[in-house]
């Protein structure tokens, strides 16, 4: 940042600050922490939700917000950012939501509806709001590692769901599934239309060239 404004770049550049995913507590005899439940490798908000810290000084007010953000949505945003919005390639399927509004106005909202969860190849969850409803979680009570992360649990399915409030209980303890049925349509709507992507936009395994 000093660099910038000592060569007067400051105002003229973003710059984002961010993790790629939530600590890594299973490191033996270091370990990470973290407020939320589970951790690194796992789709519980421990193992997902990190900081996002957008600076750009005459451009970006300060402000905070627990507004929905995926990282996939810097493609689309730094695209309209840069004035050229249509790049976005139409020919595959991009889950990338443009954020610019979200961003540059002093009282801006998320553009992103949905976040989904994905553990592996196992589609676990979806956000919408302040609701999280889960269908497929790893095991967090593993006894084999300093504390119980990601990667040493069971996977677990829930035939029924589990719904969070994550504005109410951020530590995902207490699933009020059956108090909220109201909100699962819509819910099951949206994980039937993010499935179907994959449908309409099949995966394009990369051609490996074999040398014989």
């Amino acid at each position: 940042m000093r660099k910038l404004e000592a060569t007067g770049q400051l105002e003229n550049t973003l710059v984002f600050v961010s993790s790629d995913n939530g600590p890594e507590m299973e490191t033996w005899p270091d370990s990470a922490f973290t407020p939320f439940r589970c951790a690194k490798g796992s789709t519980w908000e421990g193992g997902v939700r990190v900081p996002g810290i957008f600076s750009w000084p005459g451009t970006i007010e300060a402000r905070s917000s627990d507004g929905l953000f995926d990282q996939l949505d810097l493609f689309a945003t730094f695209l309209s950012m840069a004035g050229i919005g249509e790049r976005v390639p139409t020919d595959r399927y991009v889950d990338s939501i443009d954020q610019t509004s979200f961003l540059l106005a002093s009282d801006g909202d998320s553009c992103r509806k949905f976040h989904f969860y994905w553990l592996t190849i196992h589609l676990s969850a979806v956000r919408v709001g302040e609701y999280k409803y889960m269908t497929t979680a790893i095991s967090d009570d593993s006894t084999d590692v300093v504390n119980p992360g990601g990667f040493t649990g069971v996977l677990q399915q829930y035939p029924y769901g589990r719904l969070y409030n994550l504005y109410l209980d951020p530590k995902e303890t207490h699933s009020y599934m059956i108090r909220k049925l109201v909100y699962i349509e819509v819910i099951q709507r949206a994980l039937a239309k993010h499935r179907a992507t994959f449908r309409d936009w099949p995966a394009k395994p990369p051609a490996i060239a074999i040398q014989v």
